[in-house]
């Protein structure tokens, strides 16, 4: 992808356009069925981006980090109500501050960062989970049967690790008990192909903090 448009999907109403066109709205609202958040639950959003879909959860304690200012100047405008935003990386020490979490979203975040990268996030996320905490993913993938369509729009896709399922299930088997995913999308109304991950259940030693 161009850097041209890619500094044009920084606007905050492009990108919603482009989210609506490419499947990626619908891709959200699977994600978000899966993780099923309650009211009243702590929910963290790693790439939250303008948190678009805040408006449809229900009542809960939301904190949402984005590296980009503008996506969470959107936000704060639209939502500052509703939850609390950070422009900048989620890191150990937001972790040692904040309370555990129920849930965690990673909306199309694994497939831009590198396996070290990715592999860093899980654990910190794994770590940040409280008793029953359940982790949700959603990215573009590559995968057997894949359309044409829906293959040049992963190659066209602002995120450069892109993976196939077995490479987004490695990871979060390095962190977690629990993995399971399946491929969604890639239809007439849904061009886009992504990966729904689901992940339960932090491993040993992600729970006692050494590996």
């Amino acid at each position: 992808m161009g850097s041209g448009l890619r500094s044009i999907l920084e606007h905050p109403s492009v990108y919603l356009l482009a989210q609506r066109l490419l499947g990626g709205v619908q891709g959200r609202v699977w994600a978000l069925e899966a993780l099923a958040i309650r009211e009243g639950e702590k929910l963290l959003d790693v790439g939250c981006g303008p948190a678009y879909y805040l408006g449809d959860l229900p009542r809960c304690e939301y904190w949402g980090f984005d590296t980009d200012a503008g996506y969470i100047e959107h936000a704060r405008r639209r939502f500052g109500r509703r939850g609390t935003f950070f422009a900048e990386p989620y890191t150990e020490a937001h972790r040692a501050k904040l309370p555990p979490f129920d849930a965690v979203m990673l909306m199309g975040l694994l497939h831009h960062l590198s396996d070290d990268e990715a592999d860093g996030l899980l654990a910190l996320v794994a770590k940040s989970l409280g008793p029953s905490g359940r982790v949700v993913a959603l990215d573009t993938v590559f995968h057997d049967g894949q359309s044409t369509i829906a293959r040049v729009l992963a190659e066209n896709d602002r995120g450069t690790f892109i993976r196939r399922p077995e490479g987004f299930r490695a990871l979060a088997a390095r962190h977690f008990e629990t993995v399971s995913g399946r491929v969604l999308g890639d239809t007439f109304t849904v061009r886009s192909s992504f990966y729904l991950m689901e992940m339960r259940g932090p491993s040993k030693t992600d729970r006692t903090g050494t590996r």
